[in-house]
């Protein structure tokens, strides 16, 4: 019998992507004004139509996550020659639900005693965060209820994608690039099928199938080591420079290039294809501008991404309306700098503790859980 080939399980530059992409929604949110003056100056509207390019940062969190757990789970199969989906589910549950469930049931709680004082309208029924459905609550019901709350649609999606995939991880895992790419064939039909559905283009699952199925592929590429990232590896600094231009164009003018019904269909399959490449040229190119690892500040900032993200939703809500009563919202220092910078520092604030003392001593527990305890994946 052949000795497997030891694998990779950690990806050192990759913590940090993920807190640049919690950043790219964080300015999606964080910038509000009471001034008219400054709401209708052209810095500002700029900065405000961000709020749906923000959706490019949870795209990338969803291609990130779907290689990443691809990658474990093939390196499962390799080291053991099966792969437990019960395991599997355990190990996710550990990482998102302790945090998810005490926001979720300490904020229903939190309504229930103070929300008449509070004049907080009506919540989505619990049961539709239990079961992790509030993205398609949404989709028919729109999300006109807790800021804070809403946020979590995303985490809804990840965990539909989990349930999804552990089946095809056990079962059609030898099949998983032919599966892979009906996601994305999926996803692409079904954005056109419902162009013009706005909360169901941005909130369905289906919608984001396609950035789960490039994540896949991602990964598969990277266990093979085949010919593609054998060419990535080597890629010149001027070819890499170039592709994340072209990334930067895109996304800085993302409402000039994606308005026509073709692009709104493809946009998603676009710029999956441009994470890809970031995951894989962070991680195996040999020529890099820059590898993201080197910035120890900013990986460990990654390592919070999930409480970064609730937090910010939790400090936006509450903090926001006070901002704006107590007048700090109406000159532009205040706007762009002052407003932003002090919701990030109590959103980090906030986060760490609640890392240090509450997530993190659950999340060791998920070494109990792995077919090789000393298995470990970037921020999984």
């Amino acid at each position: 019998m052949s000795t497997p080939v030891k694998t990779q399980n950690y990806f050192e530059n990759l913590d940090a992507t993920r807190f640049l992409g919690f950043f790219h929604v964080f300015l999606a949110h964080c910038i509000f004004t009471t001034n008219p003056e400054i709401a209708n100056t052209s810095a500002f509207q700029i900065a405000t139509i961000n709020v749906r390019s923000g959706f490019l940062g949870l795209d990338y969190f969803f291609v990130l996550s779907s290689f990443l757990l691809t990658w474990l789970a093939l390196s499962e199969w390799q080291k053991t020659g099966t792969f437990r989906p019960g395991l599997f589910m355990v190990r996710r549950g550990l990482r998102l639900w302790p945090l998810y469930f005490l926001l979720v049931l300490g904020t229903y709680a939190g309504v229930e005693l103070y929300g008449e004082r509070l004049a907080i309208s009506a919540l989505p029924p619990l049961e539709v965060f239990l079961l992790f459905i509030s993205n398609l609550w949404i989709t028919a019901h729109g999300q006109n209820f807790l800021f804070l709350l809403v946020f979590f649609w995303s985490i809804a999606v990840e965990e539909q994608f989990y349930v999804f995939w552990a089946f095809v991880l056990r079962f059609w895992h030898t099949q998983l690039l032919a599966v892979s790419v009906l996601m994305i064939a999926v996803s692409v039909i079904f954005r056109a099928m419902n162009l013009h559905d706005e909360p169901t283009l941005f909130f369905h699952t289906l919608s984001y199938l396609g950035n789960f199925g490039i994540g896949a592929i991602t990964a598969r590429i990277a266990f093979d080591k085949g010919i593609l990232l054998q060419k990535i590896e080597l890629l010149p600094k001027s070819v890499i420079f170039l592709i994340y231009l072209l990334l930067a164009v895109l996304t800085i003018g993302y409402f000039r290039w994606f308005q026509s019904p073709v692009m709104i269909v493809f946009e998603k399959l676009i710029f999956g294809l441009f994470f890809a490449f970031l995951i894989l040229e962070q991680s195996y190119s040999r020529h890099s501008l820059v590898k993201l690892g080197r910035f120890k500040t900013i990986s460990t900032l990654g390592q919070l991404s999930l409480g970064l993200y609730c937090f910010h939703g939790v400090v936006l809500t509450v903090v926001m309306p006070y901002l704006k009563t107590a007048g700090w919202s109406v000159e532009n220092w205040q706007v762009f700098l002052l407003n932003p910078l002090l919701i990030f520092v109590l959103t980090l604030l906030i986060a760490q503790l609640s890392y240090s003392f509450f997530e993190q001593p659950i999340h060791r527990l998920r070494r109990h859980f792995y077919p090789n305890t000393s298995s470990r994946t970037s921020g999984v």
